[in-house]
């Protein structure tokens, strides 16, 4: 805490001149270099002790001894960091218990590890992704556990999982294109404040335009049909008939379907932009459905060609991630206790005594003056 309180002349302690607002105090010390250095020791002693300890995980297949590695963990990992001094000793202890948990009793992971092997443990979790994939009553009941995300996915097809990442990236980019495309320009908003889709006013407009110019258009159709067709000019002129009205009736017709027809290309026109993007997302959306379907098969693929010693690494170091994230968690919500401690300190001493004792005389100053305007002094 010396970083951010100060001793004044009577050996009190006082918060830093740069520490001006409550809000400055998380940022603070998340960013001090004591802070940082002492989890970084705390994570590094983690590491190590996995990496002197990893070998009863290489061994279980072998031993079957579960329970025996559990308290062999507790034990030694409390001794190697327990002393780095952050987190105490139900602490310490806590993140072993936390990580046996989740990898014993909610994943049976470590029973799979035990029994299967390490390949085995990878081939069991490409299937559960399989069975999750697969069950359809799950779905219908809105069952919202994402099989893919899987640890072991980005593990095994990182480069598959990037493609669909990447797929996503360009929906949500289109999506955007598409949103601010019907929000037009302006972005005007109606009476009841909701933002008025420029690209559907357009479409609304052009298919009522499209349904008045279809009648005359059918009957335009018809005069300039060929000698062959019934109705049309040429084919009164070939019979030898007086064409005079039917000429007339299509020169009103296309005089008075000139107007109505430039808009609706004018309106097409404006449009263009707009369906391309619709076409580009459609086909987005397309690709990331077809890396979903296949998604499964590169799993399988992934996973059948691993060596046993590959699958070793990779469970290993599956682990690894599993334990630091539980470290995480318990240095992060050390730090917070840390955070509201100073917050709390800061609530009930950043107005000193003197400025109490100060405002205090100002309040009685006033008071005195009051009494002395109603007469009482």
């Amino acid at each position: 805490m010396k970083e951010y309180l100060q001793s004044n002349s009577q050996e009190y302690l006082d918060f830093q001149p740069n520490l001006t607002e409550r809000s400055q105090i998380k940022q603070c010390i998340e960013a001090d270099a004591g802070v940082v250095e002492q989890e970084e020791k705390l994570r590094d002693a983690t590491l190590n002790w996995w990496k002197e300890h990893q070998q009863q995980l290489i061994d279980l297949p072998e031993t079957k001894q579960l329970m025996g590695l559990r308290s062999d963990f507790l034990e030694s990992f409390e001794a190697v960091v327990r002393p780095i001094g952050l987190l105490d000793r139900f602490k310490t202890m806590g993140v072993i218990v936390s990580w046996w948990e989740e990898a014993y009793e909610v994943s049976a992971d470590l029973k799979r590890l035990a029994n299967l092997g390490f390949k085995g443990l990878i081939d069991s979790w490409v299937d559960t992704i399989r069975d999750a994939l697969e069950d359809t009553d799950d779905k219908k009941s809105g069952n919202k556990y994402d099989p893919l995300s899987h640890k072991i996915v980005p593990a095994l097809v990182p480069q598959y999982l990037q493609n669909m990442s990447d797929a996503e990236a360009d929906i949500a980019t289109l999506e955007q294109e598409k949103e601010a495309f019907e929000q037009g320009e302006d972005g005007e908003a109606e009476e009841d404040g909701e933002t008025v889709n420029v690209a559907k006013n357009w479409e609304d407009e052009l298919k009522e335009l499209k349904f008045t110019v279809k009648a005359p258009q059918k009957r335009l159709k018809e005069l300039t049909g060929t000698a062959r067709k019934k109705g049309s000019i040429a084919y009164h002129q070939k019979l030898g008939d007086d064409t005079t009205l039917l000429e007339q009736e299509l020169a009103n017709l296309q005089s008075e379907l000139q107007p109505t027809e430039r808009k609706i290309a004018a309106i097409e026109e404006k449009l263009q932009p707009y369906r391309k993007i619709g076409e580009k997302l459609k086909e987005a959306r397309k690709k990331l459905r077809d890396l979903k379907a296949a998604l499964l098969e590169e799993l399988e693929t992934a996973s059948k060609n691993l060596s046993e010693s590959e699958a070793q690494v990779l469970v290993l170091k599956l682990f690894e991630n599993d334990l630091l994230a539980q470290l995480e968690r318990y240095v992060t919500e050390h730090r917070q206790m840390v955070i509201a401690a100073v917050e709390n300190w800061w609530d009930k001493y950043k107005v000193t005594l003197g400025e109490i004792a100060k405002e205090e005389e100002e309040v009685n100053r006033e008071l005195d003056e009051l009494l002395k305007g109603l007469g009482y002094v």
